[in-house]
């Protein structure tokens, strides 16, 4: 995503977080004041050892309640990847969309060191030539192609035969949809989707939606002659989880991601049961990309990072993960805030931001 989105985030998760935490603990601590009402209401003897007893269990009972929720946390983290599965036949090649910057060229990298061969996506032949001449020195016995074809172009249909015919005489085992984002797109950056114009619209639908949809489409028919275990990763972001205020279409793009990508695994398991793995992998704030090159922190990973992390969720048996593991948990304490509460908090935030943003020009 662009600057200001990732400073929204990071703003957010500082003011949610304290916010969350207190409501979980009013949660609970609310589901034991309740009993205590109930047994004072009838007269009971708080002292009593029964009752006692009662809050003791009461209290165990909302404690190993979350036990199961973190070792589901601490093995999708901590576990192996499941990568190499996935590399087999004489030459295994994997395709990554907008892999020209930030998580996407880092994936490439990682791919490459996993010994698979690269196909590059992007619109820029420069900077695609760039990133190919360093995977090449840092990889130099792997075969590295290139795909360009812009995303966001109206005519997609040429966009996804650009790259199907770069594809066509490989054995290719993996796709990776990372092709998305706002690109420059939207001029000013955040807006009402009132003031979002036509051509706007199409170009963030097109981009984030319509391209990644129609190229997996067009490659499936490749995938399906490969025998082999396959894998489909598409590149999704917590921010369309849960809509974004002045940022409604690119929100809507990714939602729509998330829940095709969920389909299209549920199709390939058990419908159609070509045995293609299908992972949507959620991602927050990241740095080092080409428009956020602040300082990573424990909580704020470079792309190299959250590449590494993205790899290491493959194969963790789920549809959909959030990459790494502090946008694990900024997600998840952000889902405890009441729904209204949490929408004028990002509203104010956004609306704060693009008054920061007046101010600096």
């Amino acid at each position: 995503m662009i600057r200001d989105l990732s400073r929204m985030k990071k703003t957010a998760y500082r003011k949610l977080i304290p916010l969350t935490f207190f409501l979980k603990l009013f949660k609970d601590a609310c589901l034991v004041l309740t009993v205590r009402a109930v047994l004072v209401k009838f007269k009971t003897d708080m002292t009593s050892p029964s009752v006692v007893d009662l809050l003791y269990h009461l209290g165990l009972l909302v404690f190993f309640s979350s036990i199961p929720q973190l070792l589901r946390f601490l093995y999708l983290h901590l576990r192996p990847t499941s990568l190499p599965k996935y590399h087999h036949g004489p030459s295994p090649w994997a395709l990554i969309t907008g892999a020209s910057d930030s998580i996407g060229r880092a994936i490439a990298c990682e791919l490459a060191s996993h010994n698979f061969n690269i196909v590059l996506h992007g619109r820029n032949p420069s900077k695609l030539e760039t990133v190919r001449s360093s995977l090449k020195k840092a990889c130099p016995k792997r075969e590295i192609r290139i795909a360009v074809a812009d995303a966001a172009s109206p005519d997609w249909r040429s966009a996804v035969d650009s790259v199907t015919k770069v594809v066509h005489d490989i054995h290719l085992t993996v796709l990776v949809n990372h092709v998305g984002g706002l690109g420059g797109l939207v001029k000013p950056s955040l807006k009402c989707f009132e003031d979002t114009t036509h051509d706007e619209i199409e170009k963030l639908v097109n981009l984030n939606l319509r391209f990644p949809t129609q190229l997996t489409r067009a490659l499936l028919p490749i995938f399906s002659e490969i025998h082999g275990p396959r894998l489909i990763l598409n590149i999704g972001s917590i921010g369309g989880a849960s809509g974004t205020p002045y940022s409604a279409v690119y929100s809507g793009c990714k939602a729509f991601n998330h829940v095709w990508s969920q389909a299209l695994d549920a199709e390939m398991q058990y419908v159609t049961q070509h045995g293609i793995d299908v992972l949507t992998l959620l991602v927050g704030e990241v740095t080092q990309t080409a428009w956020n090159k602040a300082v990573s922190t424990i909580t704020v990973p470079d792309a190299t990072t959250m590449a590494r992390a993205a790899v290491q969720k493959i194969g963790c048996g789920r549809a959909e993960v959030v990459g790494y593991w502090a946008h694990d948990v900024q997600y998840y304490l952000s889902r405890w805030l009441p729904e209204r509460i949490l929408g004028r908090l990002k509203v104010r935030i956004m609306q704060r931001i693009q008054t920061d943003n007046g101010k600096s020009k």
